[in-house]
């Protein structure tokens, strides 16, 4: 064999080894690139899958919110598009920047059970109604996700409550107070006494934390608190014993405070949760209880007034002389002289154009924050029905308030309530000659505050200054403030925006003797368009 021939098919035989090697090398790279190329498509998959189920989850949030808000705002079942009736739909309302690019939910929402009521061990009736939602999640064509939830809505009426706050509630005051009925905070509470603060009631819970001290500085009171002991009643147990305190603050605050009241006293380590409410935009004048409202007075900007009973509009000389007028004071705690409009209740009575449906809206476009005008109600011992008065400005009442012998429901909802006693003159403008009187009110409240900052003054005046008051109440001996309602906070004030001060030239407290008006316990007396608590609670979960 030549050497040529040797060489040549040495080269060939190379070849061939390289073409055995590289083939399955290029088969097993192949092979390798494709299983990579599978598995980045799956994890693709699954973030895509987590990220629709996510998606899902929040649509199925975003229904029962709409649920809660509607349901507090008194927006009907039949009126807030939520309950599907023809198949899936898209979910409204989803905040901005909520769906990522390519994803798409659609929900539906049907009625499983109608409402029910149900009676807690506390008396409390809430209204139960249970909703299946589901949400589906897509991204392009691609159904990724499904996810079904059972909710329970549960109505609470807000006048089941003596004190209803959803922000921080402060109780600390000065003279000798006794509270009765239901406390509930949404948020912290912070309960002190310089004398003997008395809470007379087996519900005494909050959403957060309680505190024995005071929000704006932490000192404690030198007073005592006595707190009914639930299942005993008269039988009271104090926040401080022999110098020792116990607060949300003690490590053994969990077991100690069921030890010691028994269960009147929960917070959130005993599982109490938030309740939703009402949001301020209902009391605007363009809001619900504006529109709604049988009977509405707005004084304009231009000096006019606008009266409308009902759809009807109706001229001020429809109404008996003086049944609407304006009055002009100094307000120590606002600092600046207010002027108000007078609603002369006893007038209203007898007029013919007391609200048939109970529902009183009043205004004035000339309120601001620097010029906290509002509305004043004089002359209401006696209600010739039922009433709720509505105002987004300030609400002053003058005298006794429908406490009347055959005293009728009554709510007031305002940016913020004052009392000015039965002994009140406009034209005392120096705090010697604001002596007030005893004084008695029959009304539920919705109002706000100016909230004390966190660790920091202007201390809020605390409940016991919910009801704002301008006079010497201890002239004389100190007098009685007696109140028969339900205290219920939901905004901060938007108008009467004036901190709170003690002593001249402001006002000197009187003794509160302030109780839960029961009549509430039955939801036939309560007062017109009174406002719900809602909570959505979730039933039963599973996803597809």
């Amino acid at each position: 064999m030549s050497r040529l021939f040797r060489k040549k098919n040495k080269k060939g035989i190379v070849l061939i080894l390289a073409f055995l090697i590289i083939v399955p090398l290029v088969i097993l790279a192949g092979s390798a690139a494709h299983r990579a190329i599978n598995e980045f498509n799956l994890v693709k998959r699954n973030r895509f899958s987590i990220e629709a189920l996510y998606l899902a989850e929040g649509g199925v949030d975003q229904i029962a919110y709409l649920f809660a808000y509607n349901t507090a705002n008194n927006i009907s079942d039949a009126d807030n598009n939520i309950i599907t009736t023809s198949g899936p739909e898209s979910i409204p309302n989803l905040p901005s920047g909520f769906l990522p690019a390519d994803f798409s939910l659609n929900y539906e929402c049907v009625l499983e059970q109608a409402e029910f009521t149900d009676v807690d061990a506390l008396g409390i009736t809430t209204f139960v109604t249970i909703y299946k939602i589901t949400v589906y999640a897509w991204r392009g064509t691609e159904l990724s996700a499904t996810v079904n939830q059972f909710f329970a809505r549960k109505k609470t009426y807000t006048f089941q409550h003596a004190v209803f706050y959803v922000d921080d509630l402060e109780i600390l005051p000065g003279p000798n107070m006794t509270l009765s009925g239901k406390i509930h905070s949404n948020s912290d509470i912070y309960i002190g006494a310089n004398n003997t603060l008395t809470i007379d009631t087996d519900y005494l819970y909050t959403a957060g934390d309680i505190y024995n001290r005071r929000k704006n500085n932490g000192t404690r009171p030198s007073g005592d608190v006595a707190i009914e002991i639930k299942g005993s009643p008269g039988t009271y147990a104090n926040m401080e014993i022999a110098g020792a305190y116990l607060d949300s603050d003690d490590s053994d605050w969990t077991t100690d405070s069921q030890t010691r009241w028994n269960g009147t006293v929960k917070s959130s380590v005993h599982g109490v949760t938030a309740l939703a409410a009402p949001e301020v935009s209902s009391i605007q004048p363009g809001g619900y209880y504006a529109g709604e409202a049988g009977l509405k007075i707005t004084k304009k900007i231009d000096g006019s007034w606008e009266i409308f009973s009902g759809a009807t509009q109706i001229n001020m000389s429809d109404l008996p002389a003086d049944t609407i007028i304006e009055s002009t004071f100094l307000d120590n705690r606002e600092n600046i002289n207010v002027t108000v409009t007078d609603i002369d209740i006893s007038k209203l009575n007898s007029s013919g154009y007391f609200p048939s449906n109970g529902l009183l809206y009043a205004t004035r476009e000339d309120a601001s924050s620097s010029q906290p005008n509002g509305i004043r109600l004089i002359e209401g011992g006696a209600l010739t029905s039922n009433l709720t008065v509505v105002s987004n400005d300030p609400v002053y009442i003058l005298g006794n308030y429908n406490n009347d012998v055959n005293k009728k429901s009554a709510a007031i909802i305002s940016d913020a309530v004052n009392i000015l006693s039965n002994s009140w003159d406009d034209t005392n403008n120096n705090f010697s000659d604001r002596n007030a009187s005893v004084t008695e009110i029959n009304a539920a409240f919705i109002a706000g505050n100016v909230p004390t900052p966190d660790g920091a003054n202007p201390y809020s005046g605390g409940l016991e200054n919910y009801p704002r008051l301008h006079e010497n109440w201890q002239f004389g001996g100190t007098k009685e403030l007696i109140i028969r309602g339900s205290f219920v906070e939901l905004w901060e004030s938007q108008i009467a925006k004036g901190s709170w001060s003690y002593g001249d030239p402001n006002y000197k407290a009187p003794i509160r003797n302030w109780d839960y008006d029961t009549d509430f316990n039955n939801s036939s007396n309560l007062p017109p368009f009174t406002p719900f608590a809602v909570e959505m609670e979730r039933v039963a979960w599973w996803k597809n």
